[in-house]
């Protein structure tokens, strides 16, 4: 089989995804329908400019501030973080929703694992930029062979070989070379991020773009915008179930993923193997399970990056 049949494979496979039941096509309309993504921005921003400019009596528009130089930008930040949760509740869970209902469980797990592949081209570069040879050599071969032998990584041929699946983007290449991480930024969509892991985020996403690209010239076929698309949403459907997490979690859910995701970033900056920086709470025997559970869906958050 050529490398454009394999491509051109990849593409019918992801094809076939999108619009396996003719229900999906609901799915599909929807995502690409500008009247129903522009409707979701306008509802979601309307939510924040009330809150923004909302009267000063309103005290459910009252935020404490906490005055921590890592978050200068936190009245923005809450704005946008308000935002994402509106956008998120009226577009991509609904997006979501409707792929898992109308999308089988097998065709689910091969576009996740096609993106998956996708991101180890990342992935491997990122770890040789960080001096890990060993490390970028098992991360080229997981890519190696799933492209070959996995149809283009929509099968994880990889992982049953026991080639462990690595984490590295540009903003822990940069945290390694010893750039500071900068303030705490919500990004529109993307979500919570320090400026170091913004810019790295930029990088990223042009390696994706570009390896993106290079499928659909290859396979002849132009599906950037529906891949990335596509990857967007399978992306939001792992957390799905979780939502209610961070209001059952703590009080202001904005400090509490600010300070999960902060912490988060530096022990992937420090190849941590385990998390243990989140102090057990002797009142409360199950705290660190809840807090093990947020720093999962926060690392789901994470792939939104690739």
């Amino acid at each position: 089989m050529t490398v454009r049949n394999l491509l051109a494979t990849i593409s019918f496979c992801c094809g076939v995804t999108l619009a396996s039941p003719a229900s999906a096509e609901t799915m599909v309309s929807r995502l690409f329908d500008s009247e129903f993504l522009s409707a979701a921005v306008s509802v979601a921003a309307e939510t924040v400019l009330e809150d923004w400019f909302g009267s000063d009596d309103d005290a459910s528009s009252k935020v404490t501030p906490t005055a921590t130089p890592q978050d200068p930008l936190e009245k923005y930040n809450r704005m946008m973080f308000k935002f994402n949760a509106r956008l998120d509740e009226t577009a991509l869970k609904p997006l979501a929703e409707t792929y898992v209902e109308y999308t089988p469980d097998l065709l689910r797990a091969g576009v996740r694992n096609f993106f998956s592949n996708v991101g180890d081209v990342g992935v491997a570069a990122n770890s040789a930029l960080q001096g890990k040879v060993g490390q970028a050599l098992s991360d080229s071969s997981r890519v190696g062979l799933n492209s070959l032998f996995g149809l283009g990584g929509v099968f994880d041929v990889a992982s049953k070989l026991e080639l462990e699946k690595n984490n590295e983007d540009f903003g822990q290449t940069l945290g390694v070379w010893g750039v500071p991480e900068g303030p705490y930024i919500v990004l529109p969509v993307l979500g919570p991020r320090t400026l170091r892991s913004a810019v790295g985020t930029a990088f990223d996403t042009y390696l994706q773009m570009e390896t993106l690209g290079s499928i659909g010239e290859l396979s002849g076929v132009d599906t950037v915008t529906e891949l990335v698309a596509l990857n967007i949403v399978d992306q939001r459907t792992k957390l799905l179930g979780k939502e209610a997490l961070l209001e059952q979690a703590a009080l202001d859910p904005y400090v509490y993923t600010r300070e999960a995701y902060l912490a988060y970033r530096r022990c992937q900056v420090n190849d941590c193997d385990k998390i243990d920086y989140l102090p057990a709470d002797p009142e409360r025997p199950s705290s660190n399970d809840e807090a093990l559970n947020e720093l999962d869906m926060l690392d789901e958050l994470d792939g939104l990056e690739d």
